[in-house]
């Protein structure tokens, strides 16, 4: 996590509670526009029901949100796509994030960089910023380049150049910006309209906007005005005509001239919509009306605000939705798996693009290990710089990175030291497996630690910031379920003496990010890069090592083959491969892992199919038949996806040891296969059985139709296609069966040559 020198990180706690987190997004709450609802009762497949809890789409996704105008956001396979209400898939899973749809268009993840797709999936601006978020009405949306933020229109130009430190959609025609540390709101133009003078300021809202002065809220008009004075300890935008505000940890309703019309009584309230607020009296969730009074009684866990006359409550474990009256639409079990054991991801990241000039005078606040450090790094603006805790060293073993963040999939950068790393050894009292600088509670909220100056509640510090507004105080308490104090916004107090918390509440941690050294990696991989030579001629012109940790498999979350032991990968002509681990059918890598860790990973799951693949591809190996009936194993697979063709199966011997190569193309359903749907993959093993080898390299034949379009004009029926479709298999793998090995690109020669030039070991 990044802290410009001259922001107040305690103004941001403050206000999460008004504008939310940037950087950090909670999983969307289903909404009401299609009448359809993303839901799992399993906690591992997600689905749509319908008003009456009956299932419309059947569960099939990893991941469902809400319907937005007209598509929903899934993930499969650890890819996101969009599907429409019926179900269909519109836009194929394949980016590595993605958001809903706004104004047409949608931001979405491509290998650490954001871009915007419409809603056929065309890429209308090309992935090139580091952070994108959704058009509003007025047709910019703000994207970040670098440090800075700044406006693009619906055709990808700048219309307002980054500049900014921080940056907030347009509402009202005003959008609030930061420089130099403090706020101020600028028009379409990009004009400032409003100075720069506040700790910080949120969108307006019917002709006024929440400010932060001297740790207190209140109101400006459009014209900067202060209209109503800063004495709330937090206050929230103004909707239909009131605006919820805290006084001494009490929450009440203003009007528009300031006058308390419901006074402060409530543990916390939310924005009033469709004629009604939902609010916490105690520990339970009601709705009041405009004059205060309580129409729908205190009684659920958890509510959210009125849209299309229905809102979302919990209750006892359950979730549905309410109208107005109170009525329950339905209730349906919550899905929330039972958190048995904490997950522990260890984080390694790759070599980035970019590179920037700094400084690291000190070990890791966070990370305290000898891999990791806190390092001042120039600024895009002159004259300012950043502070970046952790900066790691990367998968090479060699290069510092900084701000690479996993659940994102930031690269981040790497750091040209102008100085040398200062020899300075970990302190011996200090143990890094019981820190993280990103966690995951185990009701979705990610929380990422705060570098620099925070707030101190209660004597401890405010370590986390979490995307549910709230913080996590003090140290993380490690075990076999990780746990924290967690403290809600809405419940911390300013006193005389500071700031204390009204209730603390035990936390359950489902996920943390864990750095790892590349010392450490290794020796569990028991290789190094430099124990493997092969010559890539004809092939690729350079090949980079990189040491890849350990992913855990977690049945509960997907099926797929998504866990892996740490081993090695090789990249050909620096091409950027995904952070998140697995493999691409569209990009050449060497993937080298230890066999018994491989095994050990799944050794738990009901049906150990990592030790299956491996006795088959052994089998294969021994018996060398010239046609294989069966799948041909490989790893770590393609998820639910079919091997649907093995065409030009040959096997290849390299330097200790062997395996078999083919040309396959794996999908789902009756899908035509085009040119560059077939690639070309090689699984095998070294003859002490210690190492499987995987590489896989896209194989394009124009023997294969160019592209869909192509297809659709070669097929008159398309229901007879489906009907047949197991002949027309067979007919393109007797195709790509009997090509000349020259019919694909690269030729197939020489990837066999490249592999069979393979050694491995000292």
């Amino acid at each position: 996590m990044t802290k410009s020198i001259k922001f107040t990180i305690l103004a941001a706690i403050l206000l999460v509670g008004i504008v939310g987190l940037n950087t950090v997004m909670a999983a969307p709450l289903p909404q009401t526009e299609s009448k359809l609802f993303p839901y799992s009762a399993d906690s591992l497949t997600y689905g749509f029901v319908d008003e009456a809890g009956e299932w419309v789409i059947e569960p099939e996704f990893d991941f469902a949100g809400e319907f937005v105008e007209g598509l929903a956001v899934i993930e499969q396979d650890g890819q996101y796509g969009y599907i429409d209400p019926s179900g269909d898939v519109v836009v194929e899973p394949q980016y590595d994030f993605a958001f809903d749809f706004s104004e047409g268009l949608a931001p979405v993840a491509v290998d650490g960089e954001a871009g915007y797709i419409d809603q056929t999936g065309a890429m209308v601006i090309e992935p090139q910023f580091d952070d994108a978020r959704p058009f509003t009405a007025e047709g910019l949306a703000v994207v970040r380049m670098g440090q800075n933020y700044g406006y693009i229109d619906q055709e990808g130009q700048f219309v307002i150049d980054p500049q900014f430190e921080s940056a907030f959609s347009f509402s009202d025609g005003l959008a609030a910006v930061a420089v130099d540390g403090e706020y101020g709101y600028i028009d379409e133009s990009g004009t400032v309209v409003i100075q720069p003078q506040f700790d910080f300021a949120a969108g307006f809202s019917e002709g006024l906007a929440a400010v932060l002065i001297n740790g207190q809220m209140g109101f400006i008009n459009e014209e900067g005005e202060l209209v109503i004075e800063p004495i709330y300890n937090f206050a929230q935008d103004f909707s239909e005509g009131l605006a919820a505000v805290s006084v001494d940890g009490q929450v009440g309703f203003i009007d528009e001239t300031g006058a308390m019309v419901i006074e402060p009584q409530f543990n916390y309230a939310e924005n009033f919509s469709e004629g009604l607020a939902a609010v916490r009296v105690d520990d339970l969730i009601g709705f009041i009306d405009e004059t205060g009074a309580m129409v729908i009684e205190p009684q659920f866990d958890d509510a959210r605000a009125f849209q299309d006359g229905l809102a979302r409550v919990e209750q006892a474990n359950e979730w549905g939705y309410i109208d107005p009256s109170g009525a329950l639409s339905f209730m349906m079990p919550v899905s929330a798996a039972s958190l048995d054991s904490t997950l522990i991801i260890p984080f390694l990241p790759g070599v980035p693009a970019e590179t920037r000039a700094g400084i690291c005078l000190t070990q890791s606040s966070i990370i305290p290990d000898d891999f990791a450090w806190r390092c001042v790094v120039e600024s895009d603006e002159p004259d300012e710089i950043s502070i970046y805790d952790p900066c790691l060293v990367a998968n090479d073993g060699q290069t510092l990175v900084c701000g690479a963040d996993p659940l994102v999939g930031d690269p981040g950068f790497k750091i040209d030291l102008v100085e040398p790393l200062p020899d300075q050894a970990a302190s011996a009292e200090a143990d890094s497996e019981n820190h993280a600088w990103l966690v995951q509670l185990a009701d979705g909220a990610v929380c990422q630690f705060v570098v620099g100056v925070t707030s101190t509640i209660d004597g401890q510090r405010s370590n986390y910031i979490c995307s549910d507004s709230s913080v996590l105080l003090g140290d993380l308490q490690p075990g076999t379920v990780w746990q924290a104090d967690q403290i809600a916004l809405g419940d911390i107090v300013r006193t005389d003496e500071g700031y204390t918390a009204e209730e603390i509440t035990p936390a359950e941690i489902a996920v943390v990010w864990q750095p790892v050294g590349p010392e450490a990696v290794l020796e569990e991989i028991g290789l190094t890069a430099g124990q493997l030579s092969i010559d890539p001629t004809g092939v690729a012109e350079t090949i980079r090592g990189e040491i890849r940790p350990a992913v855990p498999y977690v049945p509960e979350l997907s099926d797929s083959l998504d866990g892996e032991p740490a081993h090695l990968r090789f990249t050909f002509d620096d091409e950027d491969l995904s952070e998140l681990g697995g493999v691409s059918q569209h990009q050449a890598q060497l993937l080298i892992y230890p066999v018994e860790a491989y095994q050990a990973i799944y050794e738990d799951a009901e049906d150990n199919v990592v030790s299956q693949r491996i006795e088959a591809l052994q089998t294969l190996l021994q018996d060398r038949p010239e046609s294989v009936e069966d799948e041909i194993p490989v790893l770590p697979g393609f998820g639910n996806a079919e091997q649907m063709i093995k065409a030009g199966i040959k096997y290849l011997d390299f330097d200790g040891g062997s395996g078999i190569r083919f040309i396959t193309h794996y999908g789902l359903g009756t899908t035509p296969i085009t040119e560059h749907g077939v690639f070309y993959t090689f699984q095998g093993l070294t003859d002490d059985g210690q190492y499987y080898v995987a590489y896989y390299h896209p194989a394009p034949s124009t023997l294969l139709p160019g592209d869909f379009e192509s297809v659709e004009g070669l097929i008159e029926d398309y229901d007879a296609f489906e009907a047949d479709f197991e002949t027309y298999l067979q007919e393109i793998n007797d195709q790509l069966d009997t090509a000349e090995t020259s019919a694909f690109t690269p030729n197939l020669t020489d990837i066999d040559a490249m592999l069979e030039s393979l050694q491995i070991g000292p």
